[in-house]
């Protein structure tokens, strides 16, 4: 079994998600395949339905292969599939009749959410026929009818490179209005969804971290990649690029425990605004590999644990206006882990110290950034190295300074090694260890 790629919305109590998933196909009931996910929850009443299957692939047509990604939609969809119906809700797809390649975008229409009528073609086209294709549709409602913009991503190949904005007012003839900037953002980003902040006018999205290389998992070839982070761009810069994607906050193995960490939904209303539910602070829904590794476990050991039978669907926040993010030391009388995120409850792990404060993002002058790493099975160490100096990447812990700062209570981190693990230590001397290397500052 496995879960991935949420779509989410919240209508007063009613959450209701969609997702990607291994179902009997409802066209092809003996076909086990991709499928199209339903489940909610009423959060008055914690009452869930679900899951069941609710779309699968056509045999004979543009999707017959492969469905997933679906990203819903609510609205006022008048007479799409010339059936005289009108609809409140589209869901955008990936389809394809071929195999890894050739995706295109197609939609559905519902009026529960569950009984779907697709419309017959893609809206749209792959514009390879080579290569992967088009994917990961995040639509947004701009009039509440039918007035549809598309952003999606298109890999002419392999990585993502582009990603693009499409209107329709039908919801199903598109016509392209441009590219996303990628000012601030790493390059070649893949994402999982896009959301419009309709008070402060912020377009917010969720790009997926590069996947780690195979030397660093065991020669295991991992499926998910192992983080997110969020971004946000204002409205009128979006495809313009005059102000750039601000880095917000990343959730990745460090900060979660579990290996994969990909492919994102923001919870949204029904028209694609974050302005919903615990609003202002931003719930997302990341795939993720479940369980987490131990904290013993060998590179191959946590790089099969993020395997496509282990995927299923998780659940985390940003909070605005809370950047800073202690950093702790544990101890289980074997070795040490300083992290700011996610220690194994298993591991016999216990708090020594607080050695300080980082920033979630790059902000107030701190641009160091701070890495989680793991040397073997459990020789856990801290990096300015996004790629851990070639050894295991947990995360990233958050951002410090390289100097002292006037104005400024900072403190020290040291790199220290006991002759069997590395901890980090505010003492030169690592605390009778020996002589440390100075990695940088956090806020005390």
């Amino acid at each position: 079994m496995y879960d991935y790629s949420p779509s989410a919305i919240q209508s007063g109590n009613l959450q209701q998600f969609w997702w990607c998933g291994l179902g009997h196909n409802p066209n092809r009931p003996s076909e086990q395949s991709d499928s199209i996910q339903y489940a909610s929850i009423d959060l008055s009443t914690n009452e869930i339905s679900g899951p069941l299957t609710v779309l699968g692939e056509t045999p004979g047509n543009w999707d017959s292969m492969y469905v997933c990604n679906p990203k819903v939609i609510g609205g006022t969809f008048t007479n799409p599939l010339g059936d005289g119906q009108t609809y409140t809700y589209a869901m955008y797809y990936v389809g394809t009749a071929a195999a890894g390649i050739i995706n295109s975008i197609g939609v559905a229409f519902s009026n529960d959410g569950i009984h779907w009528k697709k419309y017959p073609k893609p809206v749209i086209l792959a514009t390879t026929q080579t290569s992967y294709g088009v994917a990961q549709p995040a639509p947004y409602n701009s009039d509440h009818k039918a007035g549809i913009w598309l952003f999606y991503e298109d890999a002419n190949a392999l990585p993502f490179t582009q990603h693009v904005e499409a209107t329709s007012s039908d919801g199903i003839h598109f016509t392209i209005a441009g590219k996303l900037t990628t000012n601030g953002l790493p390059p070649d980003a893949s994402w999982g969804d896009m959301a419009y902040d309709s008070a402060a006018g912020y377009w917010y999205a969720v790009y997926n971290a590069p996947f780690r290389p195979s030397s660093m998992t065991g020669g295991i070839a991992e499926r998910g990649q192992p983080g997110i982070t969020l971004y946000r761009i204002q409205s009128a810069s979006l495809l313009t690029g005059a102000s750039p994607w601000q880095q917000l906050k990343t959730f990745d193995t460090n900060l979660t425990g579990n290996e994969a960490n990909f492919i994102a939904g923001f919870l949204r209303d029904p028209y694609g605004n974050v302005n919903v539910g615990p609003y202002p602070t931003l719930q997302i829904f990341p795939s993720i590999s479940n369980p987490p590794p131990s904290w013993n476990a060998s590179p191959a050991a946590a790089g099969g644990s993020a395997g496509t039978d282990h995927w299923d669907i998780g659940k985390v926040e940003w909070v605005p206006g809370s950047p800073l993010i202690p950093l702790n030391r544990y101890f289980n009388k074997k070795v040490y882990e300083v992290t700011t995120g996610w220690v194994d409850p298993n591991g016999g792990f216990k708090l020594e110290s607080m050695l300080g404060h980082l920033y979630e993002s790059p902000q107030q002058g701190a641009s160091l950034a701070f890495y989680g790493c793991k040397e073997d099975d459990s020789d856990y160490f801290m990096s300015l190295d996004s790629a851990c100096e070639g050894k295991f990447v947990l995360g990233l812990d958050g951002y410090g300074y390289a100097q002292t700062q006037t104005g400024l209570s900072l403190v020290p981190l040291y790199s220290c090694y006991t002759g069997q693990d590395h901890f980090v230590s505010q003492d030169l001397n690592c605390e009778g260890q020996g002589a440390g290397t100075l990695l940088g500052f956090a806020l005390q």
